[in-house]
């Protein structure tokens, strides 16, 4: 969450020690499920489960978090970072799979005969918009995010943990699938464990979206 400016230094204390708390929030909640029945880990794991909706409520606050405390300079720098969180929270609602036949993200939507070609057309704007979205990211945050990064500057190093929490998660995603390719068989036990670990960093990410935000705030506001 930078601008061209150059990196302005701060002690990352007061924020490395919230992100902790995040982190040992997220290792309580999966500890729980590992040491309770499968039963109630399984439950957890479904689809549109409190977890899901919980981490929905994050990207919509976090987008909400950037319009009241941010202010025109967020809203004009940042507008990419928002439409990305509000994407993120739409995707953990599942709206990308409601309001598509098979998927807005699955390959038959684009393949399947009993698609209309409204729905393809429709698909295929929405996914060459997120891509531009992602190379727009890319390319406005990418170099200063990881040069910062190194110089333990807060608001890149938390940043980097949420970016890190949505890939570990999709990683995860489908583990059992992944690992059959390797021929690696996934017990059901350990399936629903990672399903578990899945959805608690998909959890985590947008709160420390949203702690990273406050560190830039502070950051922002010190400069001016």
């Amino acid at each position: 969450m930078q601008t061209s400016q150059s990196i302005i230094p701060l002690r990352p204390l007061r924020y490395i020690s919230l992100l902790a708390a995040i982190l040992l929030a997220q290792l309580l909640i999966i500890s729980y499920y590992v040491s309770g029945p499968d039963e109630i880990a399984q439950a957890a794991a479904q689809e549109g489960n409190l977890i899901d909706w919980s981490s929905a409520l994050g990207y919509f606050i976090g987008v909400a978090t950037m319009l009241i405390f941010g202010g025109y300079h967020v809203i004009r720098y940042h507008w990419p970072l928002m439409l990305s969180l509000a994407l993120l929270g739409m995707r953990e609602l599942d709206l990308d799979k409601k309001f598509s036949t098979y998927g807005l993200f699955k390959s038959a939507t684009l393949k399947a005969s009993d698609v209309s070609l409204l729905e393809k057309g429709i698909t295929i704007v929405i996914i060459a918009a997120i891509a531009s979205l992602t190379i727009l990211l890319i390319k406005r945050y990418w170099r200063t995010l990881i040069s910062s990064f190194f110089h333990l500057e807060a608001v890149s190093f938390i940043t980097c943990f949420a970016g890190g929490m949505l890939v570990l998660a999709r990683t995860l995603d489908g583990i059992s699938r992944k690992a059959a390719d390797f021929g690696v068989v996934v017990t059901q036990h350990n399936e629903i464990l990672t399903t578990i670990a899945e959805e608690v960093l998909e959890l985590g990410a947008p709160y420390t979206f949203i702690l990273a935000f406050f560190a830039y705030r502070r950051i922002y506001l010190a400069a001016r």
